[in-house]
C-alpha cells in the first residue's frame, strides 16, 4: 500500500493521528468510495478512496498488485489543483481507514435490505 516514507518523516508526521472513519458512500464506480474522516477531531468531509492496479514494479509493489489511495479534498486556483485538507497515511493508517470503510459499507449494506 501507499503510505508516508517511515524514514524521512517531519516533525508534523510524527504526531499520532487518530482517525475515524465517520461514514462511507458507494459510487457509480466500484472502484472508488467517498469517505468522511475525523482526524484527531478535526472533520474532512469527501475524500475519495480509490483502488488502483499498479501498472509497474516498484520497491514494495509488482506490476498487477491491487493498492489503495487516499485523495483529500481540493480546490482550483487558476490552473493548479491544492488539498484543503492533508496529514500523512502511513501504511498501518491505511490499513485501518480500509477496515472502517468496509465496516461502514458493510452496515450501510445491511440496513438498506431490511
Amino acid at each position: 500500500m501507499f503510505g508516508t516514507n517511515n524514514e524521512n518523516t517531519t516533525a508534523a508526521a510524527k504526531v499520532d493521528y487518530k482517525v475515524t472513519v465517520t461514514s462511507a458512500r458507494a459510487t457509480k464506480n466500484e472502484h472508488i468510495v467517498m469517505i468522511d474522516l475525523d482526524v484527531n477531531g478535526v472533520k474532512i468531509s469527501s475524500c475519495m478512496l480509490k483502488e488502483i492496479v499498479c501498472k509497474m514494479d516498484g520497491e514494495k509493489h509488482k506490476a498487477g498488485d491491487i493498492c489503495f489511495v487516499l485523495n483529500f479534498p481540493s480546490e482550483k486556483v487558476g490552473d493548479k489543483y491544492y488539498n484543503r485538507a492533508w496529514f500523512p497515511v502511513s501504511n498501518e493508517l491505511m490499513d485501518d481507514i480500509l477496515k472502517q470503510t468496509q465496516k461502514k459499507l458493510e452496515a450501510a449494506a445491511a440496513n438498506k435490505n431490511l
